[in-house]
């Protein structure tokens, strides 16, 4: 490999056609775990990237121009190796120079921010809370989707407070942004969400109403039953022609789930169906779970 790193062979994700990866898996909920490097389709990067392994002092200093690679380059470099070494999560020295660099992006500098954002997350120190929030209402809606994900991936009880800021982006412009909001704001064990939650049950865009409703079940609120139940219908999830097979499996499965957190009697008629006969063995075998571990006296 030539001093240049193959990086530079690979198209820039600006100039791609191609849909965001990001956003392509952001289009339902039951696929968080893609946030990690989903963002301006790197995955095709993860190999180039990991034949060059640099420390987190060579990547921040591409970062703030210091390198021979531009300074995405760099903070994507950071991001995927923080996301692998666990030896440095919870550290708050990398945090804070992180951090650092962050605060000293330009306007312009969307990419840089985005992954940097996704290296605060995979660090995980509560001290990142405050300054990942700042981002949340930045001009770029790829920042602002990785910020909230940088605040999912610290998680509880350092991200607590920050739901009232992500319940804001319920109000997004970008439903990617308003669906995955309301998923994270079902993680962060903030009964504050819930009143928020309850208006996105009334979004126009499906998955998001969807996203609402399996987060007001994680909160222990039984409000969006109706969509609930609309998840676990399987015509009606066909019909809707925005799921491939997977997703309505997913769907279901998310649903089935909600179920057994806000009580398993409000659909115990659909899962018992769904349990014997849906042609899906994951998810007869999520119905019956549920079934079983919801059952009481009452119920047969």
């Amino acid at each position: 490999m030539n001093e240049t790193s193959a990086l530079d062979d690979v198209e820039r994700p600006e100039d791609s056609a191609e849909p965001n990866g990001l956003r392509v898996a952001l289009g339902f909920f039951i696929l968080p775990m893609l946030l990690v490097f989903g963002a301006i389709g790197v995955f095709l990067l993860f190999g180039l990237i990991a034949q060059e392994e640099k420390t987190v002092d060579e990547y921040l200093a591409e970062v703030t121009g210091g390198g021979i690679n531009e300074p995405w380059q760099g903070a994507f470099g950071l991001a995927n190796k923080l996301a692998r070494d666990q030896s440095l999560h919870d550290d708050p020295v990398v945090a804070r120079r992180i951090a650092d660099a962050l605060g000293r992006t330009s306007d312009q500098d969307h990419q840089v921010r985005t992954f940097l954002l996704l290296a605060l997350g995979s660090v995980g120190h509560e001290s990142s809370i405050p300054i990942v929030v700042e981002y949340l209402d930045d001009p770029d809606a790829d920042v602002r989707l990785n910020a909230v994900a940088a605040i999912s991936n610290i998680g509880v009880p350092a991200a607590t407070a920050a739901a009232a800021q992500v319940a804001e982006l319920l109000d997004d412009d970008d439903a990617a942004i308003r669906g995955y909001s309301a998923y994270v704001l079902g993680t962060l064990e903030n009964l504050e969400a819930i009143k928020p939650l309850e208006v996105a049950l009334n979004d126009q865009v499906g998955q998001v109403r969807w996203n609402a409703a399996v987060a007001l079940a994680r909160l222990g609120n039984d409000a969006g039953l109706a969509e609930l139940r609309r998840m676990i219908d399987r015509d009606y999830l066909v019909a809707t022609g925005e799921l491939n097979l997977q997703q309505q499996q997913d769907a279901m499965l998310a649903a089935i789930q909600a179920f057994a957190m806000i009580g398993v009697e409000h659909a115990f008629g659909e899962l018992s169906d769904i349990r014997d006969n849906d042609p899906d063995l994951r998810v007869r075998e999520a119905a019956r779970t549920a079934l079983n571990s919801m059952r009481g006296p009452s119920l047969p």
